[in-house]
């Protein structure tokens, strides 16, 4: 099937396909003409690198599952998987607790500056999130 086709398929536009051709991750053949080719085994390789997408994998570590995914068994897919995955979870860990931080620090920081008083002399410190010594703690 033709480029446009291959993208209607798979839901993605056919610029992305000829950008996954670009670095490595899709190999079409060739028409006499020069058109790209596409076969199911392209649908499914762009299966894989949407729902690997969708985990926050990166292309390169895409490209180097895609050569297990396509060739090896369970066991190896497995093997080569699920470190990656486990890997990725640990950052959005790391992110949620980063975040979890600054939400607290922003609560703080929100109720600290609700909490100034109107007035129409110069502002005090407190108001601007600043406390003695640097910013206010969370």
């Amino acid at each position: 099937m033709r480029i446009a086709e291959a993208a209607a398929r798979a839901a993605i536009p056919a610029t992305t396909l000829r950008y996954y051709e670009t670095v490595g991750l899709l190999r079409p053949g060739r028409e006499a003409n020069g058109y790209r080719n596409y076969d199911e085994a392209a649908l499914a390789r762009l299966a894989f690198i949407e729902t690997a997408k969708h985990l926050d994998l990166s292309l390169p570590e895409i490209a180097v599952l895609l050569p297990v995914v396509e060739a090896e068994t369970c066991t190896q897919v497995r093997d080569a998987v699920h470190p990656r995955l486990l890997d990725r979870l640990g950052e959005v860990d790391r992110h949620l607790a980063a975040l979890v931080s600054l939400r607290a620090r922003l609560v703080a920081a929100t109720r600290q500056v609700a909490a100034c008083p109107d007035s129409n002399r110069t502002c005090r410190s407190e108001c601007a999130m600043v406390a003695e010594g640097g910013l206010t703690p969370a």
